[in-house]
């Protein structure tokens, strides 16, 4: 059984507050994507427009940019946001990174890229509240999740029975419930939510095919 997590990737503020009203009405965890046209090919609106549109749901804010710590230390005081994840390719330390988000008494996620061994996390996995596992090349909606992600789960909770698992990219009406049967936690949905005729018809559906037996 998994979670579906609206996500938000976009440049313009004022799509960013539709998009944000919108899911508050489904669910209480939004995900919020910034990336800064350097870590990854495209550029969303910042840590400044978060702040300024408090929400009713809790934010986890997905970071794909090439300097976290800056960042990181920008979300400590908006309480809305109660999860920070940041890629594990970086030049920056990762585990100083980890401490950072924990000191703010936040959840902290950690994400990798398709090409990342899922090994990698081990060292840092106790101190992980979340693992994201890309399904593509990070940067853009509607990208079409790549098949060695289930793999990928599996190995994650071998070596992490107890880390949850987040699936971002790809999460669609047909891979929703093969992602939640073969071990994924959260599984965020974006281009499936905000392309679809009804934004709640769409999640309910998400949300009833995620609720499989694993």
């Amino acid at each position: 059984m998994a979670k579906i997590v609206p996500g938000i990737l976009t440049n313009d503020e004022n799509d960013y507050v539709a998009r944000l009203r919108r899911a508050e009405h489904v669910s209480d965890l939004i995900q919020v994507d910034v990336i800064d046209g350097f870590f990854a090919p495209n550029h969303t609106v910042g840590v400044d427009t978060i702040k300024k549109y408090p929400s009713n749901s809790m934010l986890e804010v997905q970071l794909m940019v090439k300097d976290p710590s800056s960042h990181i230390a920008k979300l400590a005081d908006i309480d809305f946001v109660s999860r920070i994840i940041f890629p594990y390719e970086t030049k920056e330390n990762v585990l100083e990174n980890i401490y950072k988000v924990k000191s703010m008494d936040k959840q902290v996620g950690l994400s990798i890229n398709p090409e990342t061994s899922v090994e990698t996390i081990i060292g840092f996995s106790e101190n992980l509240d979340l693992l994201c596992i890309f399904s593509a090349s990070p940067g853009f909606s509607g990208k079409k999740l790549q098949e060695p992600v289930y793999r990928r789960i599996k190995e994650s909770k071998l070596l992490e029975p107890y880390l949850p698992v987040e699936i971002d990219i790809g999460v669609n009406f047909d891979t929703a419930p093969l992602l939640a049967k073969a071990g994924a936690d959260f599984l965020v949905a974006t281009s499936a939510l905000h392309n679809a005729p009804d934004y709640v018809v769409a999640y309910e559906k998400l949300d009833k095919l995620a609720k499989v037996k694993r």
